[in-house]
């Protein structure tokens, strides 16, 4: 994945508008995948920032890691009926011993005939 572009964001608050910040209320406040909300509680100032592009790159990561599963797993199926496809090698050797027989007897019946006829 390219990279992405640097966000930053600057939220400038006067500290007298902050200690007037009426309960729930809050500022906020947002730039390209850069985001900040702050907010006061009690006592307390809050702040929370957020990047949309973390959450991008993640999407992207857990994408990635579905499609590489999906291929593995369609490789392991395809080489599982590639193995169930071939032939037992014991039957080949006898395939092919029968064959190197047979193809004897044939040759050695058209040379005895050969020899004979003449």
């Amino acid at each position: 994945m390219a990279g992405l572009p640097a966000s930053a964001l600057t939220l400038k608050i006067p500290v007298p508008d902050l200690l007037a910040l009426p309960a729930g209320a809050s500022y906020h406040g947002k730039n390209g995948q850069a985001g900040v909300d702050v907010t006061s509680r009690g006592d307390t100032l809050v702040v929370t920032s957020t990047c949309d592009s973390l959450q991008r790159l993640v999407l992207w990561y857990e994408e990635e890691l579905t499609r590489i599963r999906g291929d593995t797993v369609s490789v392991s199926e395809v080489s599982e009926t590639e193995f169930k496809q071939r032939f037992n090698p014991v039957k080949i050797a006898l395939i092919a011993f029968i064959a190197g027989m047979a193809s004897g007897i044939v040759l050695t019946v058209l040379i005895k005939r050969r020899l004979y006829e003449k």
